[in-house]
């Protein structure tokens, strides 16, 4: 079986709200399929690959060959960005995932370890143990996004970011103040499209609250899709809040997004959770 990198481009592009193109490429190890961002033109962007094993799946962060001043910029990531980075691998992490660093040739063991620029190359991989492969073409393509989706969320994270005007177009977001608008050394990106896939990247598109699934229920229509709730509502944080996609964001689903917003402040989202699971007794 093989993955269709066209509907993992498409399901990924849907998630994280960023223009993606479903690619092969031919490598010394053989036949290769993942997709690049389109905002970041060949040679100077980057590709994540997918390679599926006997008994694992795994994605790779692949530079092009002349995304030096893309890497350089990696390692001018803000203190908060990483800060965002290091939490995403721990999470990826509990969630069974075997994430490799490395920075200039050198391996790192703990994020915090992360040096300073300048940097020159940067290596970054996430790999799962699964039966997908042996499976169906449904189970081995939906892990292949998961573990995809892992990856690109942690690239997106230390991606380069500073305050620009608000006249920029702005496409995606990583770790910086909400409601900002922002700038990457080779495009313009908005924070939340990327806070809100972090967040799912790590949660999941099943309703928090209620364990609604629009995929289950819409098929490929819903696939991918869910609300992203802020904990702390986006009017109170400040100018200077730095949103923590882990901490301070939750998946719920229309419903439960309304009727958390019915009061003010919003209901908590255990007290809804409760009042859900009394109406169904």
């Amino acid at each position: 079986m093989a993955l269709n990198e066209y509907k993992l481009a498409e399901s990924l592009s849907a998630r994280f709200r960023l223009g993606l193109d479903g690619c092969v490429v031919s490598t010394k190890d053989g036949i290769r399929h993942g997709f690049r961002a389109t905002d970041i033109p060949s040679p100077n962007g980057f590709m994540i690959q997918v390679t599926t094993g006997w008994k694992s799946l795994e994605a790779d962060f692949v530079p092009d060959t002349y995304a030096g001043d893309l890497i350089r910029a990696m390692g001018n990531s803000l203190p908060q960005a990483r800060n965002v980075f290091g939490t995403l691998v721990e999470s990826f992490s509990e969630l069974g995932n075997r994430i490799k660093i490395s920075v200039n040739g050198s391996v790192i063991s703990k994020t915090s370890e992360l040096p300073p620029a300048p940097w020159n190359k940067f290596e970054l991989s996430v790999r799962r143990l699964t039966d997908a492969a042996t499976e169906s073409e449904d189970a081995l393509q939906s892990s292949a996004e998961e573990i995809a989706a892992a990856c690109l969320a942690l690239v997106l994270t230390i991606l380069p970011l500073e305050e620009t005007d608000n006249a920029a177009t702005p496409l995606f977001e990583g770790g910086l103040p909400e409601g900002a608008c922002i700038k990457v050394i080779v495009n313009k990106y908005e924070r939340s499209p990327v806070n809100r896939a972090v967040c799912i990247a790590v949660y999941g598109t099943v309703c928090h609250v209620c364990g609604f699934d629009f995929g289950k229920v819409y098929g490929q229509i819903g696939k991918g899709y869910i609300e992203v709730h802020h904990r702390i509502p986006v009017s109170k944080m400040g100018a200077s809040y730095v949103i923590d996609p882990i901490r301070d964001l939750v998946p719920l689903c229309s419903n439960c997004h309304s009727a958390v917003h019915r009061t003010d402040p919003p209901v908590e989202l255990e007290a809804l959770r409760s009042i859900v699971v009394t109406s169904h007794v």
